[in-house]
């Protein structure tokens, strides 16, 4: 009978390790009592990919294609509990006729077998797989099984969320129809899940896109857009989008026009809001959710990511008695919560304060907040002019997109009110440009404008899976930063775990660019200077870049230079005389 090679010695002859790294790998086994694999990954000598192979040659087992070949089927759960496959690394691949297929990163752990075979009633059929791809699987899925995971949780979808108030379908099916759809039990725990599932996630968004063969579910996490490994079918989109309609109070019979509403809901004593958009499509409606957890609002200036001397220069100018202070970014960069964050502190002056928001979306004590609704004509500019007649002192204005706002604006500003606002421009310098672009004077520009605040999201590396890396002349100029940065200087990359899902990155934090309208920046506003010029004059007068600020962090390995550069071009940026 033929001996079946040792796991070492498969490894050896593939030459995938060295004598040294088993010899160290079998030492550290003995001490710990961990099984020679696990030692091999636990040290970075080995990756899943290369012991899964190595496995199927030491014990002939095929390796299973689980994002390619199968889709969950959520009803094994009842009788194999999720919870119990992500603890063992079980991936329950087929249950057909009380026959059982799984996927193990360990097959070796017969007992763990023999539970599953005891638990299902079921013969057992195992195939190899990474443990990454099994986690995925069972994260993933199919979006039903993937959006009940709260259901296995709580037993009920109800028990974690409760709706406080706050569709697409195919032409051939009536109002009715789609209500019934709609409260349907699979359709109920799947809409509920999915929400569930993105808060567990931190995800920001939900997005419902429907195309012509299929439906597509993404969530935003960490600014960056996750596909669900396999969404419901194209049949069910009627009924999700009709559940959805009903939920945010729109009408479910409008199929042709584009509806906002909003959802309360509780989850774990959690209040969230979800700030919904349906839009038609070409093949029927698509839905965003905008996820805005409560829980988790920061209003302290020092908590979102601000240098002490930072949070005294915003300070110093929010409490002046007049003037202009603008956010600027695009969607998505915080600028509603640095503003919110702004308004809390001058709350403490006794001042009157007045926002016109769209929509509001957290609740001041102590501020009077406005709802714009432009359908019947309360946009910015009517809500503004309005507030000058409740003599405020501060005024906060959701957006200035248009000429007529920023006019109300910035006579606001000149006739003794201290004006917030937020602008969506690439940079602080820009914000200026817009203003004139608009029509706004230069010189009425320099008497108003106090500071510009600019700000992004970018990626914080996952502390999990945090390593250093030593530049080299060629990964330098493969990231296109040669004369900003030096070889041998150290940077960081997450190499990916499974608190991050292996993408390297957890969380995100803010960068700033402050830029106080200073005298040199106000002379080249007067002079009609360009963009560039007025940029220059932002730097004299202490402005300090995004790039500048993005590239320090990566250096200080809270994110990767990659993730830096996504703010855009170095140009500009001035940071050579930093390393």
């Amino acid at each position: 009978m033929k001996r079946k090679q040792q796991l070492g010695e498969i490894l050896l002859a593939e030459k995938v390790i060295s004598r040294d790294d088993l010899e160290l790998a079998v030492e550290l086994g003995r001490k710990t009592g961990k099984r020679l694999g696990h030692v091999l990954l636990e040290e970075g000598i080995l990756t899943e990919e290369e012991l899964v192979r190595a496995l199927e040659n030491q014990l002939e087992m095929p390796v299973a294609d689980i994002q390619g070949e199968y889709v969950l089927d959520n009803r094994i759960f009842k009788t194999l509990p999720r919870k119990y496959c992500l603890e063992n690394s079980i991936a329950p691949l087929q249950f057909k006729n009380g026959h059982l297929v799984i996927a193990m990163a360990d097959p070796t752990k017969f007992a763990i077998v023999d539970e599953v075979r005891f638990m299902t009633d079921a013969s057992v059929d195992v195939r190899l797989a990474t443990e990454k791809s099994i986690i995925a699987f069972l994260q993933g899925g199919s979006a039903m099984a993937s959006s009940t995971r709260m259901v296995d949780r709580s037993t009920d979808a109800g028990e974690r969320v409760t709706f406080s108030g706050g569709s697409d379908g195919s032409d051939n099916l009536n109002e009715q129809k789609l209500a019934e759809l709609a409260d349907d039990a699979p359709v109920v725990t799947l809409v509920n899940g999915l929400i569930s599932e993105a808060i567990d996630r931190k995800a920001s968004d939900i997005h419902i896109e429907t195309y012509e063969d299929h439906l597509r579910i993404r969530y935003r996490i960490d600014g960056v857009l996750c596909d669900l490994p396999a969404p419901p079918s194209r049949e069910m989109q009627p009924a999700i989008l009709s559940r959805i309609k009903i939920i945010s109070k729109l009408d479910i019979s409008e199929r042709r026009l584009p509806q906002d509403g909003r959802i309360g809901l509780v989850v774990d004593d959690r209040k969230i809001d979800l700030r919904v958009s349906i839009v038609p499509g070409v093949h029927g409606e698509n839905a965003v959710l905008r996820i805005l957890d409560k829980s988790s609002l920061m209003l302290e200036l020092s908590s979102l990511g601000f240098t002490p001397q930072e949070v005294d220069t915003i300070r110093n100018v929010a409490a002046k008695p007049n003037g202009m202070f603008l956010v600027a970014g695009p969607t998505g960069s915080g600028k509603t919560t640095t503003l919110y964050a702004i308004l809390q502190y001058i709350r403490q002056f006794e001042k009157k304060i007045l926002t016109i928001e769209d929509p509001v979306e957290y609740q001041l004590d102590g501020v009077t907040q406005v709802q714009a609704h432009a359908e019947i004509g309360l946009d910015f500019a009517r809500g503004l002019r309005a507030f000058l007649r409740h003599d405020p002192d501060v005024i906060m204005v959701g957006e200035i997109r248009d000429l007529e706002t920023a006019e109300i604006a910035v006579r606001s500003a000149l006739t003794g009110h201290m004006v917030l606002s937020t602008v969506h421009t690439n940079d602080s310098p820009s914000a200026i440009t817009r203003f004139v672009d608009m029509g706004i004077p230069p010189y009425m520009v320099t008497a108003t404008f106090n500071m510009i605040l600019s700000q992004r999201l970018i990626r914080r590396i996952c502390p999990g899976c945090k390593e250093a890396v030593e530049l080299t002349l060629k990964r330098i100029d493969d990231l296109g930063l040669k004369g900003l940065l030096k070889i041998g200087s150290t940077i960081y990359k997450g190499k990916g775990c499974k608190a991050c899902s292996n993408s390297g990155y957890q969380g995100r934090f803010a960068v700033f660019e402050i830029m106080p309208v200073g005298e040199k920046v106000k002379e080249m506003v007067l002079k009609g200077a360009s963009l560039l010029d007025i940029r220059r004059a932002g730097r004299q007068d202490g402005m300090c870049s995004l790039m500048d600020q993005a590239l320090r962090k990566a250096l200080e390995g809270e994110t990767t230079v990659e993730e830096a550069l996504r703010l855009g071009s170095t140009e500009e940026t001035e940071f050579d005389d930093l390393v």
